[in-house]
């Protein structure tokens, strides 16, 4: 596993090239076919704060891209780990410290979150108005709106303060990803635990899917979510494994939770990989799906989140 430079705050910190070596070659573990070269040298700097010559020094570490020159086109995935692993000042390393801070404030009962639900049309100019498909908690509703900037409708959440101790078959199953270091990853691969197990990388939802099978199988009671991380300014759509625990879904993250410990600034003592982040989430239902569809089709979605009035 990539051993993180640390926190956001490193940035002026080069990375050697030992470093950086270990880190292109875990990022070359994921196919070549799933990626797409998207991003251009201007969305390198601008988007994942990735300044030229440390580019310079991951192209010859060997990341990979298309193109030559000012014409290289890089892939969005590789680009948020490496700003993520080697602790830039990036939107991923922003939202972790977001997340961090949200969980570190949940000890205590706090104010209701409003989370507004907001979208935007993917086929603009058809006729009519937008059909969209709002996933909630009762099923998908079905919400007309703008084309643009449609405000959907919004959520009140109550975070959860306290939760059941989680038994010692349950944190010991959790323990058993400790050595999966946590990366973004395509949709064909983050499901696949063979490739998870032999790489040693994993996104959330390829380690909530794993935790289910594998605690299906020991004869715990588990289950699969997917709904929404909430967290000041911007929540997110995430998935995560929850057990039953004195009548109670507890819902557990490790890989997050190691994240946040890593990047995030989260006390790893007060918050270990086998603990309960539970306040962070808010369930919506039990596979991963899309919190806003267009007529069957994946719209994009933006959850700016505040204290509820």
């Amino acid at each position: 596993m990539v051993t993180p430079v640390g926190s956001a705050t490193r940035d002026a910190h080069a990375p050697g090239p030992d470093q950086l070596d270990d880190l292109v070659g875990q990022l070359r573990q994921v196919p070549d076919r799933q990626r797409r070269f998207s991003v251009t040298g201007t969305g390198v700097r601008r988007l994942y704060r990735i300044r030229p010559e440390l580019l310079s020094a991951l192209i010859t570490a060997g990341l990979p891209h298309v193109g030559e020159g000012p014409d290289r086109l890089y892939d969005g995935y590789d680009l948020g780990n490496a700003a993520l692993h080697l602790g830039l000042v990036s939107v991923q390393s922003r939202s972790m410290r977001s997340w961090a801070r949200a969980l570190q404030s949940a000890g205590t009962p706090g104010p209701r979150l409003r989370v507004e639900i907001v979208s935007s049309c993917p086929v603009p100019g058809h006729p009519g108005p937008c059909p969209y498909g709002v996933l909630l908690r009762d099923g998908r509703r079905l919400i007309q709106g703008p084309a643009a900037d449609a405000h959907l409708t919004e959520l009140a959440v109550s975070p959860v303060a306290q939760w059941p101790a989680l038994p010692d078959a349950v944190r010991g199953l959790l323990r058993e990803v400790d050595g999966i270091g946590f990366f973004l990853l395509p949709e064909a691969v983050r499901w696949d635990a063979e490739f998870m197990w032999r790489t040693r990388m994993a996104d959330c939802g390829g380690a909530a899917a794993w935790l289910v099978a594998e605690g299906t199988r020991r004869g715990l009671a588990v289950r699969f979510s997917f709904g929404l991380l909430v967290a000041k300014p911007y929540s997110t759509p995430h998935c995560w494994a929850e057990f039953l625990v004195d009548g109670v879904w507890v819902p557990v993250d490790p890989l997050l939770v190691r994240a946040l410990n890593q990047w995030g600034g989260l006390d790893a003592q007060a918050f270990p990989p086998d603990g309960r982040p539970g306040a962070l989430f808010h369930r919506l239902t039990d596979r991963f799906t899309k919190v806003v569809s267009h007529g069957g089709i994946w719209a994009q979605v933006s959850l700016p989140t505040e204290p509820a009035a």
